[in-house]
């Protein structure tokens, strides 16, 4: 019986709304990542803007440059998902109290909400500085969180696997490189293919691509995720 009620889905619900709300509340309170983010596309778009002669530059390019500054824009802020625990110490007390998939149910709603929120500005800053990305609507939407949703599955497990280690930041940015370049190549292309004009079913098998990337490794993290939760 104590079993049933520990694992039922209103508990993990609770457990993970717990988690989601902890982390806000410290990231509100130290702003530590959306400064830096903040920062990062900011400085990055303006870079892109001065550098750049933006009346030539094709979709191809404009599709690259807006994935390359959410990549790295995320993963200067998404390995502290885990990284946070066990600098406060606080990841052996966590796992004491609370049972594997909540912790990664809260920590990925809270990745892909951090994450959209960066996708959107990132989007909304070069559609307002360059002109760009004047075509797409619901697609390039669509588009924006499946590629939100992709970087928080794989960064979530991946930083749930280096925060103990010394060197954090770069093993996790060596583990989530490989890992995303598929997804890179995914968004570039879909993207490309929206401000050339293409319509949901022009699309599609792009689409589909995205959708099964996010719901694979999403699954695959949630049957890993109890393996390094437990040891």
């Amino acid at each position: 019986m104590a079993f049933f009620v520990l694992f039922s889905p209103m508990s993990t619900a609770r457990f993970a709304i717990a988690i989601l709300r902890k982390d806000l509340i410290v990231e509100f309170r130290s702003r530590y990542a959306i400064n830096t983010v903040l920062a990062f596309v900011v400085s990055a778009t303006l870079v892109v803007l001065f550098a750049l002669d933006t009346r030539i530059l094709s979709d191809e390019i404009y599709s690259g440059l807006l994935w390359i500054i959410i990549l790295f824009a995320s993963m200067s802020s998404l390995s502290r998902s885990f990284v946070m625990e066990t600098d406060k110490q606080t990841f052996d007390l966590l796992r004491l109290h609370t049972p594997g998939l909540p912790v990664y149910t809260g920590k990925l709603i809270y990745n892909i909400l951090f994450t959209t929120a960066v996708t959107l500005l990132t989007f909304s800053l070069l559609f307002l500085l360059t002109g760009a990305f004047s075509e797409g609507g619901f697609i390039l939407l669509l588009i924006l969180i499946l590629g939100a949703i992709g970087f928080s599955s794989v960064s979530t497990l991946i930083a749930s696997l280096v925060s103990r280690a010394s060197r954090k930041g770069s093993i996790f940015t060596v583990l989530c490189l490989p890992l995303l370049l598929p997804l890179i190549m995914l968004l570039t292309t879909a993207t490309r293919n929206t401000l050339g004009g293409a319509g949901f079913f022009e699309n599609g098998e792009e689409l589909l691509a995205l959708t099964g990337y996010c719901g694979v490794t999403i699954t695959l993290s949630v049957l890993l995720f109890e393996y390094v939760w437990n040891d």
